[in-house]
């Protein structure tokens, strides 16, 4: 159910004045890691009290999106040249191991390299969700890429999520095309859908700004092709077209950590 990025999307990662990628992962052109393992999605989303039937679609409609989001991650991570372990084998390796989300991120991980052969692991988690409008839909990210040679962190970038559906004269939310497509061959009810599609699109964003692998032929010819900011901002206008614009540490706390 891959959903197709537009190509302005690629226009984007690399036309953005900002640190080259050569500064941004200098670690990791060092270490040069090919295969990854994906992480579950830590999902910090506030959820509602279940008091009437929609409040459970809610609740199931974000831990359907979370899951969805795991489900996509491999993608801009394939197409960069890495090898990402398969969801089913990494949890149960994790499960064994005894590995949740906090220890994969601040414990001594070099076992999965040295006896599994990982060199690094991707950790996602979702935030926040808000709905501002009744055609907007918001939600705060976190993404990081943690060395298990080394323990460093190779990647780790915040990113503020924003999707907004066209209305039509009376206000409603309408379909694009695309979307509609989507939720044609997903099967997906349409807020399902459109928080699935910002999620993937997000997550293809940062991931495919990594640079190429080491198992490219083109490796490190991209040193200096411009890289995310730690912090930014992914708009998805109500015609389809992405903007990436910059976001505040601040701004970024005080919106998704405070009520």
């Amino acid at each position: 159910m891959k959903y197709l990025l537009p190509l302005v999307v690629m226009l984007l990662a690399v036309s953005c004045k900002s640190e080259k990628k050569v500064t941004t992962y200098n670690e990791l052109y060092q270490e040069k890691p090919v295969t990854i393992l994906i992480a579950p999605v830590k999902d910090n989303a506030k959820r509602p009290m279940v008091k009437t039937t929609q409040d459970k679609v809610l609740n199931d409609e974000l831990s359907a999106a979370a899951h969805y989001m795991r489900q996509t991650l491999s993608y801009p991570l394939s197409s960069q040249g890495y090898y990402a372990t398969a969801p089913l084998a990494s949890d149960l390796l994790l499960e064994q191991l005894g590995l949740d989300y906090n220890k994969l991120m601040n414990a001594d991980i070099t076992m999965l390299h040295s006896t599994y052969g990982i060199d690094a692991v991707l950790l996602t988690a979702i935030h926040k969700w808000q709905q501002p409008e009744i055609n907007e839909i918001v939600v705060y990210t976190e993404y990081t890429l943690r060395s298990t040679k080394s323990g460093v962190e190779l990647m780790h970038v915040w990113v503020r999520g924003d999707k907004m559906q066209p209305v039509d004269v009376k206000g409603e939310p309408v379909e694009l095309s695309t979307d509609q497509a989507f939720i044609d061959r997903s099967n997906m009810g349409s807020n399902l859908a459109h928080r699935c599609i910002l999620l993937e699109q997000m997550s293809d964003f940062a991931l495919r700004n990594l640079p190429t692998s080491i198992s490219r032929w083109h490796f490190q010819h991209d040193r200096y092709i411009s890289s995310n900011p730690v912090f930014y901002s992914f708009t998805i206008n109500p015609d389809g077209s992405i903007e990436r614009s910059d976001y505040s540490e601040d701004a970024f706390g005080n919106e998704c950590f405070t009520d």
